[in-house]
């Protein structure tokens, strides 16, 4: 059994037991690499389609990702291709990643309680985001066409009735058809609408908003503020936004260390299942790191501490935006190396706080008390 994966993705070695790996960048693989493979293990970089595995043998494709867009579902049903993939797998990182945003953006002093925050798409990730928004005293308002069809739940509204929130933040699929396709959802009608000083955020998928749109908006609006992390044509980003947005990161809202290793097992669990195997899976042992409020600092303070102890976004905007400067060709290198070689990012469940007045918000944000 021969396995094509995404060096990318964590514990490979968990899989050696079921076949022979071969690692390869994903924006590389092409069908002659491709054609003797039985089992492709990939995320979202990787298009997958007949182009791509015409006159291949694989029988599975699993997709350590919570999104789909990337793969041709339909065609690999037509051919009796199992496929698999990892929803919810990233929601909690995504969620944290909102939050160091918003700590980041806003000053000190201003604390997020009261704001309040449209989730455009309310699945695995926009729930998650909403719980941890909740916990720290924002108030949610809900768009999601398809659930609420589907649920007929009165709490969802109309996009245009949460497009006036202090935070617009987007965790829809990228879609190109269908009743509520989200391809070019945030154009310049939907930017008019937000406040001049709106929280924009994407999250989820390039192509979800009008990047020439957005650049136009944030030069009328300077009081606008805007987290990207999800860019059209990655790894080739428009250099002029980059420049422009608050906080700009290289699609890795979803890349904690905890996450990744959901989706593998996921992967794994799945696969198994697929080839009638039993599991071999090894758990790996949880890093616990400890932190202590401080007798006189206020909950404010040490939500900002806390958070960034574990996560702080600057960072990744610091290091993305070094790269405005160099030649087209060299950015895209540079952008993909930066979601290659990612530092380890633990999520929030890593931490311990020892020593605080009161359980709330921290327990509900994930950490330890």
């Amino acid at each position: 059994m021969k396995i094509l994966a995404d060096p990318n993705i964590p514990l490979l070695d968990r899989f050696e037991h079921l076949g022979q790996i071969t690692t390869l960048p994903g924006r590389s693989w092409t069908p002659s690499l491709v054609r003797k493979a039985d089992i492709l293990l990939i995320r979202s970089v990787t298009r997958i389609d007949e182009k791509l595995l015409k006159g291949s043998r694989v029988r599975f494709v699993g997709s350590a990702t919570s999104g789909i867009d990337h793969v041709d579902v339909d065609y690999l049903k037509q051919q009796s291709i199992y496929f698999s993939y990892c929803p919810g797998s990233n929601a909690t990182s995504v969620a944290e990643y909102i939050l160091s945003a918003l700590l980041a953006i806003t000053p000190p002093e201003q604390p997020l309680q009261g704001m309040n925050a449209a989730i455009i798409g309310c699945g695995h990730v926009g729930s998650r985001v909403a719980k941890v928004l909740q916990a720290v005293g924002v108030k949610c308002l809900f768009n999601d066409p398809p659930l609420k069809e589907q649920t007929g739940d009165n709490r969802y509204r109309s996009l245009g009735e949460v497009l006036r929130a202090d935070i617009v933040t987007l965790h829809t699929p990228l879609t190109f058809d269908g009743s509520w396709p989200t391809a070019g959802l945030i154009c310049d009608q939907e930017l008019q609408q937000m406040k001049p000083n709106v929280i924009l955020i994407n999250a989820a998928r390039g192509g979800i908003i009008d990047e020439n749109a957005l650049l136009q908006r944030i030069e009328q609006q300077p009081q606008m503020k805007t987290v990207i992390d999800c860019w059209n044509d990655e790894p080739s980003i428009n250099p002029d936004l980059l420049g422009k947005v608050t906080i700009g990161t290289p699609h890795i809202a979803g890349y904690s260390f905890d996450g990744k290793v959901k989706a593998t097992r996921m992967l794994y669990d799945s696969l198994c299942n697929f080839l009638g195997v039993d599991q071999q899976w090894e758990e790996i042992g949880m890093e616990t790191r400890y932190l202590v409020q401080d007798e006189e600092e206020n909950e404010q303070d040490f939500l900002r501490r806390l958070v960034f102890s574990s996560y702080d976004i600057r960072i990744d905007d610091q290091k993305l935006k070094q790269l405005i400067d160099h030649p087209a060709v060299e950015r895209e290198k540079l952008f993909d190396r930066l979601r290659k070689d990612y530092r380890i990012r633990y999520e929030f469940e890593r931490t311990q706080i020892v020593s605080c007045r009161s359980p709330n918000p921290w327990k509900s944000l994930g950490f330890q008390i």
